[in-house]
Protein backbone atom coordinates (compact mmCIF):
# COMPACT_ATOMS: atom_id res chain seq x y z
CA UNK A 1 0.00 0.00 0.00
CA UNK A 2 1.40 3.56 -1.23
CA UNK A 3 1.49 6.39 1.10
CA UNK A 4 -1.91 8.07 -0.90
CA UNK A 5 -3.68 4.60 -0.20
CA UNK A 6 -2.84 4.62 3.65
CA UNK A 7 -4.03 8.17 3.82
CA UNK A 8 -6.84 7.36 1.82
CA UNK A 9 -7.79 4.19 4.42
CA UNK A 10 -7.03 6.33 7.38
CA UNK A 11 -9.55 8.73 6.19
CA UNK A 12 -12.38 6.01 5.66
CA UNK A 13 -11.26 4.72 8.98
CA UNK A 14 -14.54 5.46 10.67
CA UNK A 15 -14.55 6.78 14.60
CA UNK A 16 -14.37 2.53 16.06
CA UNK A 17 -15.66 2.30 19.37
CA UNK A 18 -17.20 4.50 21.63
CA UNK A 19 -15.49 5.16 25.42
CA UNK A 20 -18.57 5.66 26.59
CA UNK A 21 -21.83 4.18 26.34
CA UNK A 22 -25.14 5.89 25.05
CA UNK A 23 -26.87 5.03 28.30
CA UNK A 24 -24.96 7.82 29.90
CA UNK A 25 -26.88 10.62 27.81
CA UNK A 26 -27.33 12.96 28.73
CA UNK A 27 -23.49 13.43 29.75
CA UNK A 28 -22.57 16.09 32.67
CA UNK A 29 -21.72 19.52 31.55
CA UNK A 30 -17.92 19.85 31.30
CA UNK A 31 -16.31 22.42 34.07
CA UNK A 32 -16.58 25.64 32.04
CA UNK A 33 -20.04 25.82 30.90
CA UNK A 34 -20.89 26.98 35.12
CA UNK A 35 -18.69 29.87 34.67
CA UNK A 36 -20.53 31.12 31.73
CA UNK A 37 -23.76 30.35 33.35
CA UNK A 38 -22.10 33.09 35.29
CA UNK A 39 -21.30 35.37 32.23
CA UNK A 40 -24.83 35.24 30.74
CA UNK A 41 -26.55 36.18 34.04
CA UNK A 42 -24.56 39.21 34.47
CA UNK A 43 -24.72 40.58 31.23
CA UNK A 44 -27.49 38.63 29.17
CA UNK A 45 -26.93 39.71 25.49
CA UNK A 46 -25.88 42.78 23.78
CA UNK A 47 -22.96 45.39 24.65
CA UNK A 48 -23.29 44.61 27.81
CA UNK A 49 -22.55 40.88 27.20
CA UNK A 50 -19.55 42.15 25.19
CA UNK A 51 -18.04 44.14 27.75
CA UNK A 52 -18.35 41.70 30.40
CA UNK A 53 -16.81 39.15 27.93
CA UNK A 54 -13.73 41.39 27.29
CA UNK A 55 -13.14 41.78 31.02
CA UNK A 56 -12.96 38.35 31.60
CA UNK A 57 -11.47 36.59 28.34
CA UNK A 58 -8.43 38.90 27.62
CA UNK A 59 -8.36 37.64 23.82
CA UNK A 60 -11.93 39.61 22.85
CA UNK A 61 -9.57 42.77 23.66
CA UNK A 62 -6.53 42.25 21.28
CA UNK A 63 -6.38 43.77 17.80
CA UNK A 64 -6.25 41.52 15.15
CA UNK A 65 -2.89 41.99 13.26
CA UNK A 66 -0.87 40.29 11.23
CA UNK A 67 2.12 38.76 13.62
CA UNK A 68 0.12 39.72 16.69
CA UNK A 69 0.17 36.50 18.14
CA UNK A 70 4.02 36.70 18.05
CA UNK A 71 4.39 39.75 19.86
CA UNK A 72 5.48 40.22 23.69
CA UNK A 73 2.44 41.87 24.51
CA UNK A 74 0.43 38.85 22.95
CA UNK A 75 2.68 36.36 25.19
CA UNK A 76 1.99 38.45 28.65
CA UNK A 77 -1.35 38.63 28.38
CA UNK A 78 -2.01 35.19 26.85
CA UNK A 79 0.78 33.05 28.01
CA UNK A 80 1.61 34.76 31.52
CA UNK A 81 -2.29 36.10 32.34
CA UNK A 82 -1.13 39.65 32.86
CA UNK A 83 -3.90 42.32 32.33
CA UNK A 84 -4.56 43.53 28.96
CA UNK A 85 -3.55 47.61 28.62
CA UNK A 86 -4.41 48.78 25.66
CA UNK A 87 -1.38 51.05 25.30
CA UNK A 88 0.69 47.99 24.71
CA UNK A 89 -1.08 47.13 21.52
CA UNK A 90 -2.35 50.91 20.34
CA UNK A 91 -6.13 49.75 20.94
CA UNK A 92 -8.53 47.47 21.65
CA UNK A 93 -11.28 45.06 19.66
CA UNK A 94 -14.47 46.43 18.72
CA UNK A 95 -17.36 44.64 17.48
CA UNK A 96 -19.70 46.68 14.60
CA UNK A 97 -22.85 45.67 16.00
CA UNK A 98 -21.97 44.12 19.52
CA UNK A 99 -25.71 44.99 20.04
CA UNK A 100 -27.14 41.97 18.46
CA UNK A 101 -24.58 39.76 20.10
CA UNK A 102 -26.03 36.84 22.18
CA UNK A 103 -25.08 34.38 24.65
CA UNK A 104 -26.80 30.76 25.61
CA UNK A 105 -26.36 27.73 26.71
CA UNK A 106 -28.10 25.18 25.69
CA UNK A 107 -28.73 21.33 26.38
CA UNK A 108 -28.08 18.30 24.38
CA UNK A 109 -27.29 15.02 24.87
CA UNK A 110 -23.73 15.40 25.12
CA UNK A 111 -23.81 17.93 27.77
CA UNK A 112 -25.02 21.35 27.59
CA UNK A 113 -22.19 24.49 25.94
CA UNK A 114 -22.06 28.05 26.04
CA UNK A 115 -23.03 29.50 22.28
CA UNK A 116 -21.80 33.01 21.57
CA UNK A 117 -24.15 34.39 18.18
CA UNK A 118 -23.89 37.19 15.56
CA UNK A 119 -26.29 37.48 12.25
CA UNK A 120 -22.84 40.56 11.49
CA UNK A 121 -20.60 38.55 9.36
CA UNK A 122 -17.61 40.58 10.16
CA UNK A 123 -17.91 39.85 14.10
CA UNK A 124 -18.76 36.48 13.44
CA UNK A 125 -15.16 36.14 12.07
CA UNK A 126 -13.81 38.68 14.73
CA UNK A 127 -15.10 36.15 17.80
CA UNK A 128 -13.26 33.16 15.87
CA UNK A 129 -10.65 34.81 15.39
CA UNK A 130 -9.69 36.01 18.79
CA UNK A 131 -11.29 32.79 20.25
CA UNK A 132 -9.89 30.15 18.00
CA UNK A 133 -7.18 31.79 16.01
CA UNK A 134 -4.61 33.73 17.92
CA UNK A 135 -5.91 37.18 17.24
CA UNK A 136 -4.77 36.67 13.55
CA UNK A 137 -6.64 38.18 10.43
CA UNK A 138 -6.98 35.02 9.03
CA UNK A 139 -9.76 34.15 6.08
CA UNK A 140 -12.29 32.00 6.07
CA UNK A 141 -14.50 30.58 3.73
CA UNK A 142 -17.53 32.71 2.51
CA UNK A 143 -19.55 29.05 3.34
CA UNK A 144 -18.56 28.84 6.96
CA UNK A 145 -21.00 29.93 9.62
CA UNK A 146 -20.23 28.30 12.34
CA UNK A 147 -16.85 27.08 14.65
CA UNK A 148 -16.29 24.86 17.59
CA UNK A 149 -13.67 25.45 19.55
CA UNK A 150 -12.10 24.40 21.80
CA UNK A 151 -8.68 24.56 24.38
CA UNK A 152 -9.75 28.02 25.29
CA UNK A 153 -7.35 30.16 27.45
CA UNK A 154 -10.14 31.42 30.20
CA UNK A 155 -7.98 33.76 32.80
CA UNK A 156 -10.54 34.52 34.70
CA UNK A 157 -11.00 30.48 35.55
CA UNK A 158 -7.53 30.29 35.87
CA UNK A 159 -7.32 33.54 39.20
CA UNK A 160 -10.69 31.52 40.51
CA UNK A 161 -8.66 28.48 40.44
CA UNK A 162 -5.71 29.93 42.22
CA UNK A 163 -7.61 31.38 45.02
CA UNK A 164 -8.92 27.90 45.56
CA UNK A 165 -5.56 26.66 45.50
CA UNK A 166 -4.67 28.81 48.21
CA UNK A 167 -7.49 28.17 50.27
CA UNK A 168 -6.55 24.70 50.15
CA UNK A 169 -10.45 23.94 48.33
CA UNK A 170 -8.30 22.18 45.32
CA UNK A 171 -5.08 19.49 45.99
CA UNK A 172 -1.86 21.26 46.90
CA UNK A 173 1.08 19.49 46.73
CA UNK A 174 3.69 20.15 49.41
CA UNK A 175 6.18 22.95 49.11
CA UNK A 176 4.63 23.77 45.71
CA UNK A 177 3.91 26.93 43.82
CA UNK A 178 1.68 28.39 42.00
CA UNK A 179 3.33 28.21 38.94
CA UNK A 180 4.24 24.38 39.15
CA UNK A 181 0.44 24.07 40.59
CA UNK A 182 -0.79 25.70 36.90
CA UNK A 183 1.21 23.57 34.67
CA UNK A 184 -0.26 20.30 36.53
CA UNK A 185 -3.88 21.34 36.51
CA UNK A 186 -3.34 21.93 33.18
CA UNK A 187 -1.71 18.65 32.08
CA UNK A 188 -4.09 16.76 33.98
CA UNK A 189 -7.25 18.04 34.50
CA UNK A 190 -7.35 21.08 31.45
CA UNK A 191 -10.81 21.61 32.00
CA UNK A 192 -10.21 23.30 34.82
CA UNK A 193 -8.39 26.21 32.78
CA UNK A 194 -9.66 25.44 29.15
CA UNK A 195 -13.08 26.28 28.04
CA UNK A 196 -14.78 25.39 25.12
CA UNK A 197 -17.35 27.40 23.32
CA UNK A 198 -19.88 27.35 19.74
CA UNK A 199 -19.41 30.45 17.41
CA UNK A 200 -22.10 30.94 15.17
CA UNK A 201 -23.13 33.67 12.47
CA UNK A 202 -26.99 33.81 11.80
CA UNK A 203 -26.83 33.27 8.09
CA UNK A 204 -28.74 30.36 5.31
CA UNK A 205 -27.22 26.91 6.47
CA UNK A 206 -24.53 26.68 3.46
CA UNK A 207 -25.08 29.56 2.10
CA UNK A 208 -28.46 27.95 0.24
CA UNK A 209 -30.96 29.75 -0.72
CA UNK A 210 -34.21 28.52 0.53
CA UNK A 211 -35.69 28.35 -3.17
CA UNK A 212 -33.39 25.07 -3.30
CA UNK A 213 -34.55 23.42 0.34
CA UNK A 214 -37.71 21.15 0.39
CA UNK A 215 -40.83 22.20 2.00
CA UNK A 216 -39.15 25.27 2.98
CA UNK A 217 -41.62 28.45 1.68
CA UNK A 218 -39.65 31.91 2.64
CA UNK A 219 -36.58 33.17 3.12
CA UNK A 220 -37.27 33.84 7.57
CA UNK A 221 -38.46 30.01 7.66
CA UNK A 222 -35.13 28.66 5.84
CA UNK A 223 -33.42 31.46 8.36
CA UNK A 224 -34.72 29.98 11.23
CA UNK A 225 -34.32 26.28 10.43
CA UNK A 226 -30.42 26.84 9.50
CA UNK A 227 -29.99 28.24 13.17
CA UNK A 228 -31.36 24.82 14.35
CA UNK A 229 -29.60 22.86 11.85
CA UNK A 230 -26.50 24.61 12.74
CA UNK A 231 -26.85 24.02 16.35
CA UNK A 232 -27.21 20.52 16.09
CA UNK A 233 -24.68 19.92 13.40
CA UNK A 234 -21.69 22.07 16.21
CA UNK A 235 -23.25 19.96 18.88
CA UNK A 236 -22.77 16.63 16.80
CA UNK A 237 -19.39 17.35 16.49
CA UNK A 238 -19.26 17.67 20.26
CA UNK A 239 -20.38 14.12 20.62
CA UNK A 240 -17.99 12.77 18.79
CA UNK A 241 -15.61 14.85 20.96
CA UNK A 242 -16.89 13.45 23.95
CA UNK A 243 -17.51 10.01 22.68
CA UNK A 244 -15.12 9.20 20.51
CA UNK A 245 -12.21 11.92 21.75
CA UNK A 246 -12.17 13.01 17.83
CA UNK A 247 -13.78 16.07 16.12
CA UNK A 248 -12.13 15.29 12.44
CA UNK A 249 -12.01 17.31 9.29
CA UNK A 250 -13.81 14.33 7.53
CA UNK A 251 -16.34 14.07 4.93
CA UNK A 252 -18.03 11.52 7.60
CA UNK A 253 -17.95 13.60 10.43
CA UNK A 254 -19.54 15.88 8.11
CA UNK A 255 -22.45 13.73 6.55
CA UNK A 256 -23.30 12.53 10.13
CA UNK A 257 -23.56 15.80 11.51
CA UNK A 258 -25.30 17.68 8.78
CA UNK A 259 -27.82 14.60 8.75
CA UNK A 260 -28.65 14.89 12.65
CA UNK A 261 -29.17 19.10 11.40
CA UNK A 262 -31.53 18.26 9.18
CA UNK A 263 -33.52 16.38 11.24
CA UNK A 264 -33.44 18.19 14.21
CA UNK A 265 -34.63 21.47 11.52
CA UNK A 266 -36.58 20.15 8.96
CA UNK A 267 -37.75 16.67 10.02
CA UNK A 268 -36.13 14.80 7.15
CA UNK A 269 -32.63 14.24 5.36
CA UNK A 270 -32.22 15.38 1.04
CA UNK A 271 -29.00 13.91 -0.11
CA UNK A 272 -29.79 16.70 -2.55
CA UNK A 273 -29.67 19.74 -0.55
CA UNK A 274 -26.92 17.73 1.50
CA UNK A 275 -24.46 18.18 -2.05
CA UNK A 276 -25.73 21.74 -2.02
CA UNK A 277 -25.10 22.84 1.62
CA UNK A 278 -21.76 21.15 1.02
CA UNK A 279 -20.89 23.48 -2.15
CA UNK A 280 -20.58 20.05 -4.34
CA UNK A 281 -22.02 20.34 -8.06
CA UNK A 282 -24.44 18.60 -9.39
CA UNK A 283 -21.46 17.26 -11.25
CA UNK A 284 -19.91 15.39 -8.07
CA UNK A 285 -17.01 18.46 -8.45
CA UNK A 286 -15.87 20.51 -5.22
CA UNK A 287 -15.07 24.15 -6.82
CA UNK A 288 -12.45 25.84 -4.78
CA UNK A 289 -14.13 27.65 -1.78
CA UNK A 290 -16.66 25.17 -1.23
CA UNK A 291 -17.24 24.41 2.30
CA UNK A 292 -16.65 20.11 1.11
CA UNK A 293 -12.89 21.49 0.33
CA UNK A 294 -11.95 21.99 3.67
CA UNK A 295 -12.63 18.74 4.49
CA UNK A 296 -10.17 16.75 1.96
CA UNK A 297 -7.25 19.22 2.29
CA UNK A 298 -3.80 18.08 1.21
CA UNK A 299 -5.23 14.52 -0.70
CA UNK A 300 -4.69 14.63 -4.45
CA UNK A 301 -7.08 14.48 -7.50
CA UNK A 302 -8.07 11.14 -7.55
CA UNK A 303 -8.04 10.92 -3.70
CA UNK A 304 -10.93 13.52 -3.92
CA UNK A 305 -12.84 12.22 -6.47
CA UNK A 306 -12.75 8.92 -4.90
CA UNK A 307 -13.78 10.79 -1.30
CA UNK A 308 -17.00 13.19 -3.28
CA UNK A 309 -18.16 10.00 -5.20
CA UNK A 310 -18.10 8.00 -1.69
CA UNK A 311 -19.67 10.59 0.35
CA UNK A 312 -22.64 11.63 -2.22
CA UNK A 313 -22.94 7.56 -2.77
CA UNK A 314 -23.19 7.26 1.47
CA UNK A 315 -26.11 10.20 1.49
CA UNK A 316 -27.93 8.74 -1.48
CA UNK A 317 -28.24 5.62 0.66
CA UNK A 318 -28.79 7.14 4.40
CA UNK A 319 -31.85 9.49 2.76
CA UNK A 320 -33.33 5.46 1.53
CA UNK A 321 -32.57 3.78 4.79
CA UNK A 322 -34.22 6.89 6.95
CA UNK A 323 -37.21 6.68 4.74
CA UNK A 324 -37.31 3.27 5.23
CA UNK A 325 -37.10 3.49 9.15
CA UNK A 326 -39.50 6.98 8.79
CA UNK A 327 -36.63 8.87 11.20
CA UNK A 328 -38.26 11.91 11.54
CA UNK A 329 -35.82 13.55 14.63
CA UNK A 330 -32.21 13.35 15.73
CA UNK A 331 -31.15 11.94 19.15
CA UNK A 332 -28.31 9.73 20.62
CA UNK A 333 -29.93 6.58 19.10
CA UNK A 334 -29.37 8.27 15.21
CA UNK A 335 -26.23 9.37 16.80
CA UNK A 336 -24.70 6.00 17.56
CA UNK A 337 -26.01 4.35 14.65
CA UNK A 338 -24.67 6.48 12.05
CA UNK A 339 -20.97 6.89 13.81
CA UNK A 340 -21.01 3.12 14.09
CA UNK A 341 -20.49 3.03 10.19
CA UNK A 342 -17.88 3.71 7.41
CA UNK A 343 -18.54 6.11 4.65
CA UNK A 344 -17.30 2.97 2.41
CA UNK A 345 -19.71 0.93 4.41
CA UNK A 346 -22.66 3.66 4.08
CA UNK A 347 -21.98 4.04 -0.01
CA UNK A 348 -21.80 0.10 -0.82
CA UNK A 349 -24.13 -1.64 -2.61
CA UNK A 350 -25.79 -2.95 0.61
CA UNK A 351 -24.99 0.21 2.13
CA UNK A 352 -29.26 1.18 3.03
CA UNK A 353 -29.61 -2.55 4.41
CA UNK A 354 -26.26 -1.75 6.93
CA UNK A 355 -27.61 1.65 7.84
CA UNK A 356 -31.49 -0.11 8.49
CA UNK A 357 -29.59 -2.76 10.44
CA UNK A 358 -27.78 -0.36 12.58
CA UNK A 359 -31.04 1.85 13.20
CA UNK A 360 -33.20 -1.18 13.74
CA UNK A 361 -30.22 -2.42 16.40
CA UNK A 362 -30.82 1.28 18.51
CA UNK A 363 -34.69 1.53 17.90
CA UNK A 364 -35.00 4.02 15.08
Amino acid sequence: MNQNQQQLAEYFSGFGEPDRLGADCPLAEEPHVARWRHYERQAGRGEALFRVLQDRLPQLCIPQKAGISSSPAYARVMRQGQPFEEKDFEGRLALDCPEVLELTIPGHFAGALPVLQTPHREDFLRLIRAIGGRCEPKNYPEGMHAMCIGGINNWDRVRLLKEQWQRGKVERLPGEVWGAALRRFAQQQPGLVRDRVLVLHTAPYGSVDHSLVPEVNDPSGWLAASGTLRLEHEFTHYATTRFYRAMRSNMLDELVADCMGFLAALGSFSAQLFRRCMGITSEGQAPDGSRAGLYMEGFNDPAVEQILATTLKAASNLEQALELQAVRSAGPQLFFALTALTLPAMASAGGVELIVAELKERGR
